[in-house]
């Protein structure tokens, strides 16, 4: 009887750490040193609180506002500013038109870089025409024009837009500060899988000292409960034995995951293929 190998590197992340959670709490529950583990679960074990915490921390990462959706939410109160101020250019009292010939020009003038410059160019173009359609020291001033159109609403709900989006940008900088580096995540993998594996290979070699096992045990149903409420056999062969069936178990139950994964992803292939065909 041997502990069975399989692609482990293959596992998604939660899945891996779902993995290497059942295998501690199974190797602690029959003694790290019947097993032989004493030497190597430390280190594993420091591996595994680091990425319990760089999983957590990724996990949390996604939770963010959409700066995208902000982007789009004050591009909307920019467009129906502008359009609201372009009808007022058709209007028949010569000072409505005057003011809103004054506004449309200054709205152009940052209309290029609103719609087509860059995000952090158009946050910048949007500042400076809310300064010049507003009292703000800096601004060219144009609040009288504003209020005489009655556009104020239009220009109150451009500068919320805009705001909403400088603190989206702002959180998700800040989130990025905190977000693990995931190129750590994968050299801590790859180390517990190491790990991993010296440990199975030591249990292998305690299994090949024990000899032949039983077929009746060989053949034994895998207890099914949590690891913690199963019964231990009394010897330390049969806690090796007990521990190397119940890893495999759980071992198959990963391969089954992987398996399907990949039936799935040739079945995808192959409807894509099909499409092709005449």
């Amino acid at each position: 009887m041997q502990i069975q190998k399989f692609g482990i590197r293959k596992l998604r992340n939660e899945e891996w750490f779902r993995f290497h959670t059942e295998f501690s709490e199974l190797a602690v529950l029959c003694g790290l040193i019947i097993l032989g583990l004493e030497r190597l679960y430390p280190p594993f074990e420091a591996l595994y609180k680091e990425a319990d915490e760089l999983l957590e921390r990724l996990r949390k990462s996604f939770i963010t506002i959409n700066t995208t959706e902000a982007n789009q939410q004050r591009e909307q109160q920019y467009r129906g500013l502008r359009e609201s101020v372009k009808t007022f250019l058709y209007s028949l009292d010569a000072n409505v038109k005057a003011a809103a010939a004054k506004l449309n020009d200054v709205i152009g003038k940052y209309h290029a870089t609103i719609m087509r410059g860059g995000r952090s160019a158009a946050t910048a173009a949007i500042d400076n025409l809310l300064q010049d359609l507003t009292s703000t020291p800096g601004g060219m001033d144009f609040s009288q024009e504003v209020h005489l159109l009655g556009v104020e609403t239009w220009v109150n709900s451009l500068t919320a837009a805009n705001q909403t989006y400088k603190e989206a940008m702002a959180q998700r900088i800040e989130e990025s500060t905190r977000r693990p580096d995931t190129g750590r995540l994968k050299q801590v993998r790859l180390e517990m899988d190491f790990l991993y594996l010296s440990m199975t290979s030591a249990v292998n070699a305690r299994l090949a000292a024990i000899g032949n096992i039983p077929e009746e045990e060989e053949e034994e149903e895998e207890p099914s409960g949590p690891v913690e409420d199963r019964n231990l056999p009394d010897t330390d062969d049969g806690k090796v034995i007990h521990f190397a069936k119940g890893l495999n178990f759980c071992i198959a139950h990963y391969k089954a995951i992987l398996k399907g994964r990949h039936t799935r992803s040739e079945k995808k292939t192959d409807e894509s293929q099909d499409d092709y065909k005449v």
